[in-house]
């Protein structure tokens, strides 16, 4: 993949916000990330319909790195620093550890079960972040590890109807059932990481049939808001992070 920078990211501050605001430049960070040895994966930009406000919301930057995460029993994923961002103060700047699956081309985000770095717009210095890069990436074994307990740790049936029925409650409290599918021959599993993962791509990438609360029947959609998606994939983790405990 190239190597490239971000686009269509304002990098300055919206009109409305105040003199104290300081942005937290997506680019220029991205660009500290890149002489690291990092890649540009993805963006995904909140969408706006107000005047002059394309550029300045919330986004979501993925980047990836070849060598880190890199190990025999994880030959099938990629480890990801997921960036989220604003310039017209709805959030602020986060920086936190995730990983992305070949196989199902899906990416996930660590929760509250490793750390995150946030950071308001207020005189932000650029090297701030490095102590910050440091110690988030010095969590990379940790995150191996976890990954490598739900990879050992098979489930029974009883137990993968408990944490389906967690999960779907993290997706909406009125959605009652969904019905999960194996959509490739690699997520025939019953490990908790092949379970988790396939449960992950449903219930975000939508497409599937659910069930309400009270009895609708409907196809869930796919999630593409910045806040709802980094949430959800959040707390996803952390559901099986504590069935790997």
């Amino acid at each position: 993949m190239e190597n490239k920078m971000i686009v269509n990211v304002a990098d300055q501050a919206h009109p409305k916000m105040s003199a104290k605001y300081r942005t937290v430049q997506t680019n220029l960070i991205a660009k500290k990330f890149k002489d690291m040895g990092f890649v540009v994966d993805s963006v995904t930009q909140r969408k706006t319909r107000k005047p002059g406000g394309a550029g300045f919301g919330k986004h979501m930057v993925k980047l990836s790195h070849p060598e880190l995460l890199k190990a025999t029993e994880h030959n099938d994923l990629k480890l990801q620093l997921i960036i989220t961002n604003s310039f017209d103060g709805s959030s602020k700047f986060r920086m936190q550890l995730g990983f992305f699956r070949f196989v199902c081309e899906n990416g996930m985000a660590v929760g509250e079960t490793l750390e995150a770095y946030n950071h308001k717009h207020t005189g932000f210095i650029l090297e701030e972040l490095d102590d910050s890069i440091d110690r988030i990436v010095a969590q990379t074994n940790k995150l191996s590890d976890i990954i490598t307990k739900m990879k050992q740790k098979k489930m029974n049936a009883a137990e993968i109807i408990s944490f389906e029925t967690e999960a779907i409650k993290l997706r909406s409290k009125n959605i009652k059932q969904v019905d999960f599918t194996v959509r490739r021959e690699q997520d025939y599993s019953e490990d908790l990481y092949t379970v988790y993962n396939r449960v992950q791509e449903d219930l975000i990438r939508g497409g599937v049939g659910s069930t309400s609360e009270k009895g609708k029947v409907r196809v869930l959609r796919e999630i593409k808001g910045v806040d709802k998606l980094r949430q959800l994939n959040e707390q996803l983790f952390d559901l099986a992070a504590k069935y790997a405990a």
